[in-house]
């Protein structure tokens, strides 16, 4: 997978979680899916509970008055045995708000038929750090 479809597999992940298509994000996990929001581990173990926590995301991101989601691919891994790491920072944007909020993370990622696959997400910064109870609930109870 070169550069360019990255970035391009990346937006097109922004404007899904923006426009509610949860599916079509949630088909791109590997499961289980470790999550590490900071210092707490989630184990995501299936399409049901991403798909909540991506809801709860997407609504939390909506009632902050957030219409665009814009990710800067900042690296990418050389593929090892098949798997690589993205680094991605989403730049969260509402009309009128000065600077808005980032979140960063880094993606382990492998390439299966042709299409990218998410085998974990590390946060190493939360835009909303508030979330991280709800998120490890979500997980613990679906």
């Amino acid at each position: 997978m070169t550069y360019s479809q990255i970035i391009a597999e990346m937006r097109r992940r922004a404007d899904c979680l923006m426009a509610g298509a949860l599916d079509d994000l949630v088909k791109d996990y590997s499961f289980p899916l470790p999550v590490d929001l900071l210092s707490t581990r989630v184990i995501v173990r299936s399409k049901e509970e991403s798909r909540a926590m991506l809801a709860l995301q997407r609504k939390v991101m909506l009632e902050r008055g957030i219409t665009h989601l814009q990710p800067d691919v900042t690296a990418v891994d050389l593929p090892r045995a098949g798997r690589f790491r993205v680094w991605v920072d989403w730049h969260e944007l509402s009309p009128g708000a000065e600077g808005g909020r980032v979140s960063s993370a880094v993606y382990f990622c492998s390439v299966q038929d042709q299409a990218l696959r998410i085998e974990m997400i590390q946060y190493l910064r939360l835009s909303m750090p508030e979330m991280k109870p709800q998120f490890a609930a979500l997980a613990l109870t679906a």
